[in-house]
């Protein structure tokens, strides 16, 4: 009898905790505080296939007011590849920060650096590379179906490599543009979309571009993905958090003197959290990218995308893993 009893209080318990869980997701969710319906609604829209989380617990007015409360205000202006200098790179002994430090301090003749950090509570890998005309886009033969990073890097003997533009969902085809050694690989269309480009100077030039631009701008390999975060030294602004949610991130950026920065922002990885796969926000990476005097900077495809390899070796923690810790991709920027 009094087993029984005390059998039916745990019972209870376990109910009343449950309760008090779903009566706790209702607050946070639908609650007066703003910011979690901000980071649920722009973390989720901002994905590529889990859109459909944020109709599961908010209208669909309650999303727009939401997006609408929270963008970016882009930079209508064109990259000036007259003042990046490459190969200009003078030998310096008295530092102005130590990000300045970590980027000029390296052996002679080095080809890159990796220069590891924290940034709040996550790991970032910043890949410096010095001569930005050996950078080529990677890709796979078959070019709506994915390949991990790695297995890209080894087709083209790459020494080091981050994953590139974005994709489509409903098709597996790249979005926008895959250009390489001048050649146009994949076009998406006729239109312009916003790019990531290397013209045959060395010079990263972000903005939207055509397939006839690849001609008239002497690009020589492109992948499209966006926003542009820095034009000519002048980050882009924002209202809000600029309609990005918590996400792992990949950019590419160049300095004034030429030297290509690779960035990758890890999450929370294969580990679960009830914070989603965390990440920062597209704000953040100007922040960080500030800190290292990129004049020029892009965001390239993120979340389960964000990869980073150097040999044949795995450098970040990718979230939602595939294939031996990595996602399939359709393009990548590489190092030969």
């Amino acid at each position: 009898m009094w087993k029984k009893i005390k059998n039916w209080h745990w019972l209870v318990k376990f109910f009343l905790f449950i309760d008090f869980i779903i009566i706790l997701c209702f607050v946070i969710v639908y609650g007066p505080y703003d910011k979690a319906r901000v980071f649920w609604i722009t973390t989720a829209m901002e994905t590529g296939s889990h859109k459909y989380f944020a109709n599961i617990f908010y209208s669909v007015n309650t999303i727009k007011e939401v997006m609408n409360n929270n963008y970016l205000i882009e930079i209508n202006e064109d990259t000036d590849a007259n003042s990046i200098s490459v190969g200009q790179e003078e030998k310096i002994t008295s530092y102005t920060s130590v990000y300045e430090k970590q980027i000029l301090e390296h052996e002679e003749g080095a080809l890159y650096k990796l220069i590891q950090f924290k940034y709040k509570e996550f790991d970032c890998h910043m890949i410096a590379i010095y001569d930005p005309k050996r950078l080529e886009i990677g890709y796979n033969k078959k070019i709506n179906q994915g390949r991990i990073l790695s297995d890209i890097i080894k087709d083209h003997n790459a020494i080091l490599g981050i994953n590139g533009g974005g994709y489509l969902w409903s098709n597996g085809y790249p979005s926008g543009l895959v250009v390489h050694d001048g050649k146009i690989i994949y076009a998406s269309g006729k239109g312009k979309y916003t790019t990531a480009a290397i013209n045959y100077d060395g010079v990263l030039i972000v903005g939207n571009l055509s397939t006839a631009d690849v001609k008239t701008k002497n690009i020589k390999e492109a992948v499209s993905f966006k926003p542009v975060l820095i034009v000519n030294g002048k980050a882009a602004s924002f209202k809000g958090t600029g309609g990005s949610g918590l996400n792992p991130r990949t950019v590419i950026a160049q300095r004034k003197d030429g030297i290509i920065l690779l960035l990758v922002v890890n999450g929370y990885g294969s580990r679960l959290s009830w914070k989603g796969r965390g990440g920062v926000y597209v704000t953040d990476l100007i922040t960080i990218l500030q800190r290292y005097n990129a004049y020029n900077a892009i965001n390239m495809d993120g979340g389960s995308s964000t990869t980073m390899v150097i040999g044949n070796k795995l450098i970040n923690d990718p979230c939602e893993p595939q294939k031996n810790g990595q996602d399939f991709i359709r393009s990548a920027w590489l190092l030969k």
